[in-house]
């Protein structure tokens, strides 16, 4: 059998995905309706692959006997305002480089015998345009460039890459090629963005790309993007309650909760959020029901809202729960209903206890404990798994999470599916800003 490169089959992967896909009968998931633009960019890399694991999504090595340039570039677009785009050393423990984005904004850390720096500045790049980046090497200085502008240069920060007598530069994007805590500046490692048109030291192209690209297939660079966490059907977030605000008036005894979110999602049967103990079991939850959007605390459904007949749910909700009832926002419309004190107390004391989780996506345990289901790669135009279908996992576009008036930032969960997209939602930011 012929042996491939690794980075012609990544790519024959990513082309082969923009296919058209139709459903069984040949017809479209009623999804689409939401996500009418799930084609993927063709040729491009999401460094996201994984979540939790600060290795590379894909890597290479260069030698650099042969390289008359230290210029590197490629196209770089996200949402996401933290993380590493990519890491280079040619030595483990004494000489590498790492270029990620903190608050939107280009960082640098170098680390050799020379230096030990950590820079941060120019324009924010979490703007979700595809943006030009070349990193260049010119004797002892390091520039960064995007679009055509400098954007950082520092001096004396480094050795010359062209003309050393023996060496090899390893790349990897997405990710580090040490421990993370060896950073100089703590960052959360995760990408959630895609990467396109690389060039690594005017020389090289060929990825050695790591092991969850080869067991799992490429997760997608969506042609078009709004901001938002895109859940695909096949798994969900979760956080301690321990690692989250108690909220306004606890220390008063007069604790509510309050859930912030905006919606965008087709029909179907699906947990938004739920607050469960240690054990899974839910104690609060909101849920998609076919038509309905149902909000249950303890055994009790305390309020039940319908939703449009048809189309796509695309709304932002507000949920108020307090000792006196509940009241739920759905856009411009408002309903009330009324909760059992000893449900609402057993909230209360779980989530003042820090004893429990909050799951967004989808409930503790809904997709059972087959990683293959729990972490699968969204194609688009599929049917949701049958574990969507059946209220396991949510799939949509969630916007702007707030928990007891705190955003949550996916990228921080306790535990999370590496199927979903922290920073990404498939298709064009709405004129208004959407939900």
């Amino acid at each position: 059998m012929p042996l491939f490169p690794a980075w012609l089959l990544l790519l024959l992967a990513l082309a082969l995905a923009d296919e058209p896909q139709e459903t069984e009968g040949g017809r479209a998931s009623q999804h689409d309706q939401c996500f009418p633009t799930l084609s993927r960019e063709a040729g491009a890399l999401n460094l996201g692959q994984r979540w939790g694991d600060s290795s590379p999504t894909a890597s290479l090595h260069v030698d650099l006997r042969t390289v008359t340039s230290a210029a590197s570039s490629f196209d770089f677009r996200t949402f996401d305002p933290e993380g590493v785009i990519f890491f280079g050393n040619t030595s483990v423990d004494t000489d590498w480089f790492v270029l990620g984005l903190r608050r939107g904004k280009p960082e640098m850390q170098i680390h050799n015998t020379v230096t030990n720096i950590s820079v941060t500045g120019g324009l924010c790049l979490n703007d979700g345009r595809w943006h030009r980046v070349l990193v260049k090497n010119e004797g002892e200085s390091v520039t960064l460039e995007v679009d055509g502008d400098d954007v950082l240069t520092l001096h004396r920060v480094s050795h010359a890459i062209v003309g050393r007598p023996s060496s090899d530069m390893h790349i990897g994007v997405g990710g580090l090629l040490i421990p993370r805590r060896e950073l100089l500046t703590p960052m959360h490692t995760a990408m959630d963005g895609c990467m396109r048109r690389w060039n690594w030291l005017n020389r090289s192209l060929e990825w050695q790309e790591g092991i969850s690209l080869a067991d799992a297939g490429p997760k997608a660079c969506f042609a078009t993007l709004r901001r938002g966490s895109f859940f695909p059907g096949t798994g969900l977030a979760s956080f301690l309650l321990s690692d989250l605000p108690t909220g306004r008036g606890a220390a008063g005894g007069n604790w509510s909760l309050e859930v912030e979110m905006g919606v965008r999602a087709a029909q179907q049967v699906s947990a938004l959020l739920a607050v469960s103990t240690a054990e899974r079991t839910p104690v609060f939850s909101l849920r998609l029901q076919h038509k309905d959007l149902v909000v249950q605390v303890g055994n009790a459904t305390v309020l039940g809202v319908p939703l449009p007949a048809e189309g796509c749910l695309d709304v932002r909700l507000f949920l108020h729960l307090t000792p006196a009832g509940l009241t739920l926002r759905l856009g411009d419309g408002e309903a009330s209903g009324p909760v059992q004190p000893p449900d609402f107390e057993r909230l209360r004391d779980l989530w003042l206890g820090k004893r429990g989780t909050l799951s967004i996506g989808g409930l503790p345990g809904s997709l059972g404990q087959n990683p293959t289901v729990a972490f699968a790669v969204f194609v688009p135009g599929e049917e949701e798994p049958a574990e969507a279908q059946e209220g396991g996992s949510f799939r949509g576009c969630l916007r702007e999470i707030r928990v007891q008036g705190s955003t949550l930032d996916l990228d921080a969960a306790h535990r999370r599916s590496d199927s979903i997209w922290a920073h990404s939602c498939p298709g064009g930011e709405s004129p208004a800003g959407g939900p």
